[in-house]
């Protein structure tokens, strides 16, 4: 192989790397790994950087600040966990590394699958379908709660509705809301509920806690006993960063025990503020209405008129047109009659006067014809002339004073000697005929 051939086939150290991380990229698809971190460090910028190691191998890994928010617990050195990662190469040192887009504790996974594979189950049977949804009672009169009786966010709740809706009866059907079994309390809870049809809005909740504490939220049992619940169901599990099946199936989905409570009830101040408020609006409209009715009863009143004078005033309007029409009559009559009279007038002017017609047109007649005649005597005189200038014109009376034309034989007329050779025959040209003669001699006039 030449040197050509082989400079050309050289690629930079940046063109290399460049390549391989395309490849890594856009081959190898996002990947659950697990294994233990080690050398975790969080650097300024809030990017964590760690190692994942097992027995036999380890892999460079970042996890961005922008998804450190999905990470439930501490992570350090040692920690057994599990990541959705995508494999990737850092350019500017040329190392295989794995951007981490979850992270959780090892074991962990399983229960995500069953979850995944639970909802996927449920929401093919439409239990998750939001036409499903039943709309909240605004102003309920009992609301009832689902949750633990030791539990925190029975607290919280009760605080809430009191505060927000004192008038509101409070009816609690306790359940166990963690570890094996608590599913199945909390769906009797939910069927109990039904059953009583005491209550017109009914709160299940809890608080905070792990995927494990959760769990019993995501029970086949409790989400179908929510999904023939008859009464509106507001789910207000764990904290905002949490979701469970029963967020699903529930009508309503509050991110904290304490927003369910919000939701399922209307402020008492807000109900008295906004009664106030359209009890301000309505006084306003009516009196409005009130007002424009009096304005027109008081319209309608000027406009209404008592018969009597109403006839007065209809005859008085009769007499004033009746007036009127005979002044215009009157005038119409007058005009007609100066018309007519001018009319006349102009007729008799321009009758016709034979007479007078007869003679002026035999005036015309004579000044016609004298001019005619001084017309043609003139144009006589000037055709005398005119004849008279003509004839000193005419060639032939020239040939009577002893003049005469020559012409060659072409017919030309000659006007010089030069023009003309000995032997040559020309035709003279006299007033009374022409000759025909032969060219002798040619002499020339000295000057």
């Amino acid at each position: 192989m030449s040197e050509r051939g082989i400079q050309s086939k050289v690629l930079s150290v940046s063109q290399v790397a460049r390549t391989i991380k395309s490849l890594i990229e856009d081959h190898l698809p996002e990947v659950w790994v697990r294994g233990e971190i080690s050398n975790f460090i969080r650097a300024a910028s809030g990017h964590c950087y760690f190692s994942l190691k097992d027995e036999s191998s380890q892999v460079r890994c970042v996890l961005f600040r922008s998804r450190m928010s999905n990470v439930e617990f501490e992570i350090s050195d040692g920690l057994e966990v599990e990541l959705l990662a995508s494999p990737s190469m850092f350019e500017k040192r040329g190392e295989f590394q794995l951007i981490a887009q979850l992270v959780r504790k090892s074991g962990l996974g399983r229960l995500f699958e069953l979850y995944e594979a639970q909802k996927r189950k449920l929401s093919a049977e439409g239990l998750f379908d939001t036409s499903k949804k039943q709309p909240l009672v605004q102003f309920p009169k009992t609301i009832g709660v689902v949750t633990s009786l030791d539990a925190a966010a029975l607290r919280d709740v009760c605080k809430t509705l009191a505060d927000r809706a004192p008038n509101v009866s409070i009816i609690i059907y306790p359940s166990p809301v963690q570890g094996n079994g608590a599913g199945k309390k909390l769906a009797e809870a939910v069927m109990l509920a039904s059953e009583r049809s005491e209550v017109e809005g009914l709160i299940i909740c809890r608080g905070g806690g792990s995927l494990e504490d959760l769990w019993e939220f995501n029970s086949e049992e409790l989400i179908r006993a929510i999904a023939r619940c008859p009464i509106p169901v507001v789910s207000g599990v764990g904290h905002e960063t949490d979701t469970t099946l029963v967020d699903f199936v529930s009508d309503c989905r509050a991110p904290t025990p304490t927003a369910a409570a919000t939701l399922a009830v209307s402020a008492f101040d807000d109900i008295a503020s906004d009664l106030q408020r359209f009890l301000a609006g309505l006084s306003k409209n009516i009196r409005g209405k009130i007002d424009v009715n009096q304005q027109h009863i008081d319209y309608l009143s000027r406009r209404l008129i008592h018969p009597g004078k109403r006839n007065m005033l209809y005859a008085n309007e009769l007499h004033q047109l009746q007036t009127r029409l005979n002044t215009s009559v009157r005038r119409l009559f007058r005009g007609k009659e100066s018309y007519i009279t001018g009319a006349k007038a102009q007729l008799y002017r321009a009758r016709p006067d034979s007479q007078r017609g007869l003679a002026s047109l035999k005036d015309w007649q004579k000044r016609m014809h004298r001019g005619m005649l001084g017309t043609l005597n003139h144009f006589q005189t000037r055709l005398s002339i005119t004849k008279t200038s003509l004839s000193h014109l005419n060639p032939e009376q020239v040939l009577c004073r002893g003049y005469s034309i020559v012409r060659s034989e072409e017919g030309n007329i000659l006007r010089s000697v030069k023009s003309v050779s000995v032997d040559d025959r020309l035709t003279v040209q006299l007033s009374d005929g022409a000759l025909d003669t032969l060219i002798t001699a040619k002499r020339l006039r000295r000057s």
